[in-house]
This record gives structure tokens, sequence and C-alpha cells, in this order.
């Protein structure tokens, strides 16, 4: 079956007309020679929050692999150099500098967590970026390119999820000091409280140094029944085992991450009940994900579980950028990698999203609606909620969302 999806794959990509011989440019872009793309990769190798990383870059191992086997991009395989932001806003910006100055990498892909850094730069001087628009200011960037857009507004989705169990009493979760996560709070707390829904109590979470039975003291004390935000799968593994053997009534707990079988392996019954909310589509087990899983397998065998939306997160940032190198030319710049991509109506993401993109409005749409998931309660396995279909939120403005959290300021 695998070797079989994998065909199916390299034949579809080769359909493309991607693998046709490379011109010889007489002004080549960065980046670009007659036989290779080079491009750049931003991540958190280390740093909080990077043990979900190395499934994102595996992801785009996954896709570039795929098609250098199908004969590249107009002949020219496409590899990338990376830097280490370490999740960092600060390094962010220093490592797309340097992947662009001394780099000289034609674009960019940046996994989630720190991409704010670097936004602006990468804006001014017209680079292609592709990735998971997780912070807001991908919004309205020409340059920058996602099948899925996080507002600098919000949205009702999460805390009209949250109120529907029942819940009244939130504790919210950042990653300390994370800059990114932090921002991403702001948009879930207006979420919660848009809803109805009171936060008691927010925590920072520093997993190396946390009491996790003295926050699930607190929990306890404080009476909290929704326990919520950026919820890691490694902090979710020990947080509700502890506010569990307290007796704390937790009505919902839900993550942003999570939606892997490898975690099921690790944590299962420890998570158990838990929601997970995703950008992706649930796994159906469609031909495009066999080719998928066939392709993660071949080329990143490295993976632990190659169904982790960290890793569809990458399989499909270098799949945008595949599709924008398609969309310039066989001669391609920047420029027109830019305007080529921001004219294609119809992305489908490889069949990974829920939905096909359009690049020339979607920049403008940010996204409001995600997929969830509950893991089963004796922890073995995964159930689509909502009857498998997205579930989706009213808009709340920016300024909304202030008046929301700082009250007193309006």
């Amino acid at each position: 079956m695998i070797a079989a999806s994998l065909a199916a794959g390299l034949a579809a990509c080769g359909s493309s007309g991607a693998a046709t011989s490379a011109a010889s440019c007489s002004t080549p872009a960065p980046g670009i020679t007659s036989t290779t793309v080079n491009a750049g990769l931003l991540w958190g190798d280390s740093g909080d929050g990077a043990t979900s990383m190395p499934d994102f870059r595996s992801g785009v191992d996954a896709r570039f692999g795929l098609a250098n086997d199908s004969g590249g991009v107009f002949g020219r395989t496409v590899s990338y150099t990376w830097r280490d932001d370490q999740s960092s806003q600060d390094l962010n910006l220093l490592g797309a500098q340097d992947l662009v100055g001394r780099g000289h990498v034609f674009g960019i892909i940046e996994a989630p967590g720190a991409s704010n850094g670097s936004i602006t730069w990468l804006n001014q001087q017209n680079i292609p970026v592709t990735g998971l628009a997780s912070d807001p200011g991908w919004v309205g960037r020409n340059n920058m390119f996602s099948f899925y857009y996080l507002s600098d507004g919000s949205s009702t989705v999460w805390g009209d999820v949250i109120n529907a169990t029942g819940a009244s009493r939130a504790a919210v979760l950042e990653v300390s000091g994370n800059k990114s996560n932090s921002d991403f709070s702001r948009q879930y707390e207006a979420s919660l409280l848009e809803s109805g829904v009171k936060i008691v109590r927010e925590f920072q979470i520093a997993e190396a140094v946390t009491s996790y039975q003295a926050v699930a003291k607190q929990l306890k004390q404080d009476d909290i029944d929704a326990l919520v935000g950026v919820l890691l799968p490694s902090t979710a593994a020990k947080l509700i085992p502890a506010a569990r053997s307290l007796g704390v009534n937790l009505k919902i707990t839900m993550m942003p991450l999570g939606y892997d079988p490898a975690v099921l392996a690790a944590s299962g019954k420890a998570i158990a009940g838990t929601i997970i909310f995703t950008e992706v589509q649930p796994w159906l087990d469609t031909p495009r994900q066999q080719t998928f899983e066939a392709a993660m397998a071949k080329y990143a065998p490295e993976i632990q579980s190659v169904r982790s939306d960290s890793a569809v997160d990458g399989f499909v940032a270098a799949d945008i950028f595949i599709r924008g190198l398609q969309a310039a030319g066989k001669c391609p710049t920047r420029e027109s990698f830019i305007s080529g991509l921001r004219a294609v109506t119809n992305y489908d993401g490889f069949g990974l999203v829920p939905a096909p993109v359009n690049f020339a409005t979607n920049l403008k749409a940010p996204q409001s609606c995600y997929n969830f998931i509950q893991v089963r309660a004796d922890g073995s396995a995964f159930d689509p909620m909502f009857g498998g279909q997205a579930k989706c939120g009213r808009p709340i403005s920016s300024a909304r969302m202030n008046q929301l959290l700082d009250p007193g300021s309006s």
C-alpha cells in the first residue's frame, strides 16, 4: 500500500509539468542556479516549545524529497538551509537576515512559534515566505503565504466549544517567556470572555521547573473546570493526572497540538477526554493522505509518527513553496513567485487542508474555523467532533478584543 501510494504521489507531482528541463536564466535570482533552488528554513530546534518542531522540519523534508524524486521543479532540485530561532522573536529576525544576507536563499519557510520577529523585515525586503500563519502579523502581507491565518483580532470558536460543555471557570496556560504564545493567549482569552467564560487564573509553564502538583492544587483551590490555552501535550500528560489525583472537576481540557498517534501511544490514558483543535483535515485515509504518509516514511524515517499535525504543517508549507516555484516559471524571481502564487485561487494543500485556498484573498480573511478532535475516554483513539466538520466562530475585531482584555483603557 505504501509503495503504491508513493508511486501515485510521484506521478501526480510529475504531472504538474514541474519536472521539465531547467532553464538557463541570464540573471538568476538569489538561491537559483540552473540545477538547484535553495530555500531557507526558520524553526525552533531548541528553546521552549522545541519538542513539537522536529516534525515540522520532517514534513518539509518529505515534501521536498517527493518533488525531487519526480524531477524537481522545472528540473531544479529543491533544498534548504536552516537556522534555529530557539522560538525567540529576536533570534528569528537575526536568522532571517542571515539566511537572506549570507545564505542567499530564494525564499523562506517559517515554522510557527516566533515568526513575528522577522515578518516586517521580510515584507520590506519582498522575500517570499511560506508556513503556518500562527502569528497575526502575517495578515495582509503580500509576500507571506499560508493555508491558515490567525487574525489580529480573535474568534468566539474556542469559547463557544468550552461554553457548550457547561464549563465557566477557566485557567489559561502559556509557555513561559514565549512572546508568540502570549499573543495567541490574548486572542484565546478574548474568545473566552466574549463567550461568557470567566478567566480565573493564568499560568506561565516552564517545563523544566514547573511543579505540576502545585499547579493542580491551585486549580483545586480556584474551582477551575476548564484547562485551556497553550497546553502542550508534554505538559498535559503531567498536569492532568496531577489534577485528577486531587479531584479537580475539569469539564474540559483543550490543546492546540497533539493530534498524533505518538501522543496517544505515550500519554493516551493521561490525557483521556482532552479536546484538540487543529487546522488540518481529520485523518480518513484518503489517497492523498496515504501518499503523504508514504512520503514521510521514505524521506523522514526519523519521525515517530507521520500523522502529527506539525508534520502536516511542514509538509504543506513546503508544498506551498513548490507551488510558488511552479507559478513563477522557468526563470523564477522573487517577484514572479509572489505574483504567480497570489493568482492561484484553488490551492488544495495536497489534500491535507479542510478546504481549497484562494491565495488572492485568504491573506485578508483570517481563519475562524477549526476541526475539533477528542481523545477517547480510554485513551486509545481520536474521535472527530461535530460530525467531522469544521467548527466556526464569530469574528472578534481587534478593537473589541482590546476592550475585552483591557476594559480600563477604552
